[in-house]
């Protein structure tokens, strides 16, 4: 029984992933197509967001995919979620640069909070709740890694080699974070949050920054990333309320 359910949930994940990305090519293409950059992209992800919502509540599967109450969390245990602040903010060190017509502020936005949404919701919940079902720590490390490794694809758009591979190590590390976060919690909510925010500052950091401050920057949210999930690895405090029924 719990061999079927790992193929069954193994196979939705795969194709939820494959279907998103799918998409999001598209979308680029589309956008690029009608001379709107970000606006297919918008669409896709208000669309991804309402299906998958709609699809697990009709299912009974929100909570167990981890969309669950903020108040079901221990902030004390938790260390307030400082880590994940301090990477969520970390861009703003930099200042916003925005130099992009309103409606494209309003796009880039909707576009980064449904990257954010999509990539926790497929990466975290669906990839690691399957493997959860054969190992928690395959779970933990494949759903990084994979999480890591997707980004080294912008290769094929022109990325300059090395910030890509750094950039792999950057997710990586954050995708340590957040899948080690989910698993002690069930909760993905502030794994979303965070992930939009980073998304969302990244695209509108001053187009004046050296490679030096970039990868200082990703450097700084690397550590706490690494240290946090070290942490929630480590502890046996409780991280939800006592009356909290894990899924």
């Amino acid at each position: 029984m719990q061999n079927n359910k790992f193929k069954r949930e193994l196979v939705f994940s795969v194709i939820s992933i494959s279907v998103y990305f799918a998409l999001l090519n598209l979308a680029n293409k589309l956008s690029s197509a009608i001379n709107t950059p970000n606006s297919i992209n918008a669409l896709v992800g208000i669309v991804f967001f309402v299906a998958v919502i709609v699809y697990l509540k009709k299912k009974k599967l929100l909570s167990y995919y981890g969309i669950n109450s903020l108040k079901e969390l221990d902030y004390k245990n938790l260390l307030f979620c400082a880590p994940m602040i301090v990477v969520a903010s970390v861009n703003l060190r930099y200042g916003i640069n925005i130099d992009n017509s309103w409606e494209q502020v309003i796009f880039i936005t909707l576009k980064m909070l449904g990257v954010g949404f999509a990539e926790e919701i497929l990466f975290r919940s669906f990839l690691m709740k399957a493997i959860m079902n054969k190992s928690t720590t395959a779970a933990v490390i494949v759903s990084s890694t994979v999480f890591g490794m997707i980004h080294i694809f912008n290769l094929l758009y022109g990325a300059d080699t090395t910030a890509t591979l750094a950039q792999v190590v950057f997710a990586t590390a954050l995708g340590l974070m957040f899948s080690m976060f989910f698993f002690k919690t069930n909760n993905i909510v502030p794994c979303v949050i965070c992930h939009s925010i980073i998304n969302m500052t990244n695209m509108f950091l001053p187009n004046d920054l050296s490679n030096k401050q970039l990868y200082t920057g990703w450097i700084i949210i690397i550590i706490p990333s690494v240290f946090y999930a070290f942490y929630l690895y480590k502890t046996e405090k409780a991280l939800v309320k006592k009356n909290y029924v894990k899924s």
